[in-house]
């Protein structure tokens, strides 16, 4: 079966009131959900039923958001994408991006877009590539799977 995934780390967030774990997005990032947004409609235009997930964090739910509404879509808050929380070892967080990376592999869904943080990102990738990367805030990546897994689309910026 081919499949595609689309990773979106969150937009840029607001700081203005300091670095608190759940502040939703600034200006520039409800920009970079614009431009996120016209992407998708250019890449996938034919596309209406696509799975959407995020992770429970404010920044990453207004990132997907708009999507989701367009599309007349549930978006799910799905607690594998977190960042590591400050009880997790490293292998309990590599242990839960393994079973993300499981139940996508499994999913018979034609697309799915996530979207998650800097830091489960590139720990993502290391483990369904074996590729040693990260996106930048508002970054796209897309790994189109027929069998294996390969990166298709690698965007650092809108």
């Amino acid at each position: 079966m081919n499949k595609t995934l689309v990773i979106i780390r969150h937009a840029h967030r607001d700081t203005s009131k300091g670095q608190e774990l759940n502040n939703g997005l600034s200006d520039k990032g409800r920009k970079q959900v614009r431009n996120i947004f016209d992407f998708y409609f250019e890449r996938f235009p034919e596309v209406e039923k696509p799975v959407l997930f995020s992770s429970a964090r404010r920044r990453c739910i207004e990132t997907l958001e708009p999507l989701a509404r367009k599309l007349e879509r549930r978006l799910v808050v799905n607690p594998l994408l977190l960042e590591q929380t400050e009880k997790e070892t490293s292998a309990q967080f590599k242990q839960r991006i393994r079973r993300f990376k499981k139940d996508w592999e499994k999913s018979s869904s034609e697309l799915t877009i996530i979207c998650s943080h800097g830091d489960w990102i590139p720990v993502f990738f290391k483990e369904l590539l074996g590729l040693e990367t990260s996106l930048k805030k508002g970054g796209w990546a897309e790994v189109e799977w027929d069998g294996k897994p390969r990166l298709t689309w690698l965007i650092q910026s809108f």
